[in-house]
């Protein structure tokens, strides 16, 4: 793979392409493949094996002028599965089979190679209705990319037991939902976030996004899970005037199934909301805050 890679980056720094117009390019004759697709390429992160991806690096031997075979000649065999390879398989079966476990898609994604693109800052507002339930998260995003082609990434919800379904997601602006699946069994809810334009290395993105909420029950606490480290999260409930608890704490797991460590009692201000901050957020880690009505 790597004899592929220093050969396919070679042939682009000669061209004097960026993978932008090379894209288009490939799409004038009829092929698709997203930047990150060409950047992993390039990089060494993946390579081609399905037969639209192979008629693909023909192609870019033809737009990077390159004698026929010089690119695909490089591919060996199939390499063996590995760890790139499962998380590959797991987001491609994401799309292509409405019925698949998602749970355990996800679990396999999020425990394998990291995303290419991480989060900033994230700012929460969960808004809690008069009926005591969740209405949805509000959520404010800062990313930044680790390479060049960024152009999409994963978001996952996930529900209470009480709830009766996991919900929906919208994107607000500065990016769009692109595919979407469902997995009622295990009330999750994935889908694709597509940015309103291609990130390089370094660049970073504003993502505001509402997960939006189908209780079946009273509300007792919000929290966020992140995959990597985070400089600054901060969490904010708003309840509504009809609907305000007696009082309200922190608390963090160190991992999803573990007991929950307080981290304080928080204020509920006069506007009927309170907030957490945590700087310096721990991978695994879940952070929340929980209340009690009565």
């Amino acid at each position: 793979m790597a004899e592929f890679a220093e050969a396919l980056g070679r042939a682009v720094e000669a061209s004097g392409l960026s993978l932008e117009r090379i894209q288009h390019h490939l799409e004038l004759h009829g092929v698709q493949v997203s930047l990150s697709t060409l950047s992993y390429w390039r990089r060494g992160r993946s390579r081609p094996e399905r037969p639209e991806s192979l008629h693909a690096v023909a192609v870019l031997e033809e737009i990077l002028k390159l004698p026929q075979g010089e690119l695909t000649g490089k591919l060996g065999d199939k390499r063996p599965r590995g760890r790139w390879v499962d998380r590959a398989a797991a987001l491609e079966g994401i799309w292509q089979d409405a019925a698949i476990d998602l749970g355990r898609a996800i679990a396999r994604v999020d425990r394998l190679l990291p995303y290419p693109a991480k989060y900033v800052s994230v700012r929460d507002l969960m808004v809690i209705g008069p009926d005591r339930r969740e209405v949805e998260m509000r959520t404010s995003s800062v990313i930044e990319a680790f390479e060049d082609g960024v152009d999409r990434f994963l978001v996952a919800k996930t529900a209470d037991e009480t709830d009766r379904s996991p919900g929906e997601i919208s994107a607000e602006k500065s990016c769009r939902v692109g595919r979407v699946r469902k997995d009622d069994e295990h009330k999750l809810y994935v889908a694709e976030i597509i940015l309103d334009r291609v990130l390089r290395a370094g660049d970073t993105a504003l993502v505001d996004l509402r997960y939006i909420s189908d209780p079946g029950a009273d509300s007792v606490l919000a929290s966020r899970t992140f995959v990597r480290p985070l400089r600054d999260y901060v969490l904010e409930v708003e309840f509504h005037p009809d609907a305000v608890p007696v009082r309200c704490h922190g608390f963090s797991r160190s991992e999803p199934s573990a007991p929950d460590v307080d981290t304080g009692e928080l204020w509920i201000g006069t506007t009927a909301s309170a907030h957490l901050v945590v700087k310096e957020a721990q991978p695994g880690f879940v952070y929340g805050i929980k209340w009690e009505w009565e």
